[in-house]
């Protein structure tokens, strides 16, 4: 039976690289856009289509900035809470890691967390597109 496995490793590929890796459903295996340079595309094929037509799907995306909001939500007084809204994505990281370095408090669970919303949305992926998983 064909798993897909959920580790560190298969984390990262998820999370900060929107739109570079994509999900074989004949394999179970993830791979970079990067692996596919070579292959011919027929047509006027976008990306997209042609990634379809070979049967692979767009791996869950957790962007850097949707992390730290969420991180920033959870732990976060409502003055930082402030401080953070309506930042493009961009303003958005830069302003976390200097909270990141100014508050320690903020230095504190934040890999737990990390790893927990990114297994959360592996997770809610897999099951909205019905792969099977294993949590390693």
């Amino acid at each position: 039976m064909k798993e897909l496995v959920l580790d560190e490793e298969t984390l990262k590929k998820g999370w900060g690289a929107v739109g570079e890796y994509w999900f074989s459903v004949n394999d179970y295996k993830v791979k970079s856009i990067t692996d596919f340079v070579d292959v011919e595309r027929g047509g006027d094929m976008s990306e997209n289509e042609f990634m379809l037509s070979i049967g692979y799907i767009p791996f869950f995306k957790v962007k850097r900035a949707e992390l730290a909001r969420a991180y920033i939500n959870v732990v976060g007084s409502e003055k930082l809470k402030d401080k953070f809204r309506n930042l493009d994505d961009a303003e958005c990281i830069e302003r976390f890691w200097k909270c990141y370095n100014i508050y320690p408090h903020l230095a504190e669970g934040y890999e737990t967390f990390t790893y927990n919303y990114l297994i959360g949305k592996a997770v809610d992926w897999c099951d909205e597109h019905e792969i099977k998983y294993v949590v390693e």
